[in-house]
């Protein structure tokens, strides 16, 4: 069977390719730090993250992996995520060293060995392909721009620096709140698949696979919480150490149901994220977010202090339809 590394079209004279495992981590961070500071000016990507990504099943091992490399170093990597068994589409993560020569020309090469490579995966005819490109870094967006990807959404990561007390969280009349427990797992994923229903490209995971998807190298189950009306779950907070190791706090998902919104649920969760990440010595709280979400989302997170920190733009093509590769 195919993979990604194998399906790279010719590289420059003097790199080399390989496939990316768990040995990487180092390398890997290293070359994502590199460009996080240089379009971003910083970063709080880390090796245990990057141990987590690379142990996502999506990846199928390593074969959904490629690394480029001058010498001993990094110099471009992509990782290709597959959901599309459950219509999630195919995602790359193209990440090429803001140092390299011609950034423009790998991004192309990399780009075209995605593509390759999902040609040999099983999928419906309506499948696209999915990529996001970091905001500012132009040589990247050209190259999508000239194969034909469609530029449909923007993505931010927010977040707030503490400064002097953290505010508290009010409690909402008639909502208690509960930390995780194993028999909770049902009502998490209920409350998840149906907070996100009318959230663009959802497509609802079966339990046991939406469960394997939520731990990784960086779960810390002691910062979920869910919100409760009586005995049922209408809200949830999934924290994690995403970015722990760099003193900031991460807000992995953050849900209400839909006819439980526009109550101060979702506000009293992310107070409480933020108050127990500053109890713990955190420096600040962070989450990701779809800057076009009509939930009015991005407005919430700047009502409690969080300011746009990253910002990513995605672009997707027909998975079967790219005519430059024919």
């Amino acid at each position: 069977m195919s993979n990604l590394a194998m399906s790279v079209p010719g590289l420059p004279a003097g790199l080399r390719l390989t496939q990316l495992s768990r040995d990487h981590a180092a390398d890997l961070t290293d070359l994502v730090r590199a460009k996080e500071l240089t379009f971003f000016q910083r970063s709080e990507t880390n090796t245990k993250e990057i141990l987590g990504t690379l142990s996502a099943p999506e990846l199928d091992g390593t074969r959904g992996t490629a690394g480029v490399w001058d010498d001993g170093r990094l110099l471009a990597a992509m990782l290709a995520f597959n959901g599309l068994q459950h219509e999630r589409g195919l995602y790359l993560d193209l990440f090429i060293s803001p140092h390299a020569p011609n950034r423009r020309g790998l991004a192309t090469t990399l780009l075209t060995a995605g593509e390759r490579y999902g040609q040999t995966l099983p999928a419906p005819d309506d499948a696209y392909l999915k990529v996001e490109s970091f905001g500012g870094d132009r040589e990247i967006r050209q190259a999508l721009a000239e194969r034909g990807y469609e530029r449909h959404r923007v993505y931010l990561r927010m977040r707030v620096d503490f400064v002097g007390e953290t505010p508290r969280p009010r409690p909402v009349p008639g909502i208690s709140v509960k930390g995780m427990s194993e028999d909770l797992w049902p009502e998490l994923h209920r409350v998840v698949t149906e907070s996100f229903r009318d959230h663009y490209d959802s497509h609802p995971l079966p339990f046991d696979l939406f469960r394997r998807d939520m731990i990784n190298e960086t779960t810390d189950l002691d910062r979920w919480r869910l919100a409760f009306d009586g005995p049922t779950c209408v809200g949830v907070s999934i924290g994690s150490r995403r970015f722990e190791p760099e003193g900031l706090g991460y807000v992995e998902t953050l849900c209400v149901l839909r006819e439980y919104r526009g109550r101060g649920i979702a506000r009293h969760l992310l107070l409480d994220a933020m108050a127990r990440d500053a109890a713990a010595g955190l420096t600040g709280t962070s989450l990701h977010c779809d800057a076009t979400n009509p939930t009015g989302a991005t407005a919430l997170y700047e009502s409690v202090g969080m300011r746009r920190d990253h910002e990513y733009v995605a672009w997707r093509t027909p998975l079967r339809g790219n005519s430059l590769l024919h």
